[in-house]
């Protein structure tokens, strides 16, 4: 797929450099709008501004909806205000509001203005939501039906509302309130008798998320459930919207990028195309603090300098004993940062969680001490130089162990981010005991080892 879109791309290159706009649009218009969106980001400005100011509104509101958030206000930023309102106008509710979402103020109420009143308004309500919550994910294109009526009359206002809904595949049910009181699938519907009334072939025990719940709950909720939509109520049950499940695919997304950015200490605003100069400012600082906790290490070794002068050879192993200790932490690490993510930690059992770590790190320690003492004896080392490295060992990987549980579930119990920052404090504790382990019991031992 990335090659033919490669060649797609140098194909539409050169007919714009032919001036060919016409061509440009056919070729576009055959693709898939997520194809025509990767096609167009990698344009220059110039081609991008040619290409939509050419473009019919369908077509391009069906790209700029499968633009990354930074390309759609780059695009906008490139188009007239008119052209602006008209493209937003043919999207989805729930991405115009994610898209006026991250434009200035200015350039929101700019583009509002020349909006019809009625997507306005409905935008700016979606927009007062939080974006990370279920009201900012929620789109209000849903069908609701109330259960006095028929299933054939059902199917008719189906057929009717069913172009500019986000989805028919679920139908959810509400009273004269809208207060969500039920849901069935297009299916019941459908082989339902003609004259059976919905109340009798709905599902009153509805699965629903509060307007805040945070979208990790959310994704967590459907995935669950194996749902394709899931409804939105407010705190008197009135149906507001209902999330699909292509916008949870992009939270998970979303998510899991945040995780891996934060585990390396590096801000989800980075990205390859930024300038250097920024990427240098959202790095320097975890880079600065690394640096201390690496003073830290070297100061616990320098500790042990008359040991290490004695016994040069404790120099050699003593990156095998951090450096395993720094593995079995982020194994650890990755296994608890994951299991919170997705709820299946209860912080009940967050003591029984950390103990488990602890030992399966010092079983592992135990079995990668033996190999490394056996090894260490091969070459001609003392065999009393075997006993310190498989001591250790045991003694570093269950820390590891330790470290890597306990310090995301301490993390989380203080309302931050599991995964911030915890790679480097885990290498930070195990660097340290390490090198503490090692040198310390080599030094206990040092009239064996000489």
């Amino acid at each position: 797929m990335q090659e033919r879109n490669r060649i797609l791309r140098v194909a539409t290159e050169n007919l714009l450099k032919k001036n060919d706009i016409k061509k440009v649009i056919v070729l576009l218009d055959k693709l898939h709008p997520a194809d025509a969106a990767e096609i167009v980001s990698s344009l220059s400005e110039e081609n991008q501004k040619r290409i939509f100011e050419s473009w019919d509104v369908p077509h391009a509101a069906d790209t700029l909806q499968e633009m990354d958030e930074s390309e759609q206000v780059d695009i906008v930023e490139l188009l007239s205000t008119p052209l602006v309102a008209d493209i937003i106008e043919d999207m989805a509710a729930d991405d115009v509001a994610d898209l006026l979402g991250g434009l200035s103020k200015r350039d929101q109420e700019r583009i509002l203005t020349a909006m019809e009143r009625k997507d306005a308004v409905e935008a700016m309500k979606l927009m007062a939501h939080k974006a990370d919550t279920a009201g900012g994910l929620m789109t209000p294109e849903f069908i609701a039906l109330t259960k006095g009526m028929a299933a054939q009359d059902s199917i008719e206002l189906l057929r009717k509302k069913a172009p500019t809904a986000e989805t028919i595949y679920y139908v959810f049910v509400v009273n004269k309130d809208n207060q969500l009181i039920g849901v069935m699938s297009l299916r019941d519907l459908i082989i339902a008798k003609p004259t059976e009334r919905i109340e009798n072939i709905m599902n009153p025990n509805v699965i629903f998320v509060d307007v805040n719940t945070d979208q990790e709950e959310v994704a967590s909720v459907m995935s669950r459930y194996d749902l394709l939509a899931l409804p939105v109520v407010d705190q008197e049950h009135h149906l507001l919207g209902i999330i699909t499940i292509d916008d949870v695919v992009d939270v998970i997304e979303e998510e899991a990028s945040e995780d891996i950015y934060r585990l390396g200490g590096v801000p989800r605003e980075e990205r390859l195309d930024i300038p250097i100069s920024l990427s240098i400012r959202y790095r320097l600082p975890w880079m600065v603090f690394n640096l201390a906790t690496a003073f830290l290490a070297a100061g616990v070794v320098s500790l042990f300098e008359k040991s290490i002068a004695k016994v040069v050879i404790l120099a050699v192993f003593m990156p095998i004993v951090a450096g395993m200790g720094g593995n079995m932490g982020t194994q650890a690490l990755t296994v608890v940062t994951r299991g919170i993510a997705l709820g299946q930690l209860e912080f009940k059992k967050g003591l029984r969680v950390i103990a488990r770590e602890i030992g399966i790190g010092s079983a592992i320690g135990f079995v990668t001490g033996v190999i490394t003492a056996i090894i260490a004896y091969f070459i001609g080392a003392n065999p009393y130089l075997g006993l310190v490295l498989f001591l250790a060992m045991i003694i570093n990987l269950g820390i590891a162990g330790f470290s890597g549980a306990g310090i995301p579930i301490i993390l989380r119990l203080l309302n931050q981010d599991p995964a911030l920052g915890s790679g480097v404090i885990v290498t930070t504790f195990t660097d340290v005991f390490g090198f503490l382990s090692f040198l310390g019991l080599a030094t206990l031992l040092i009239k064996l080892l000489i």
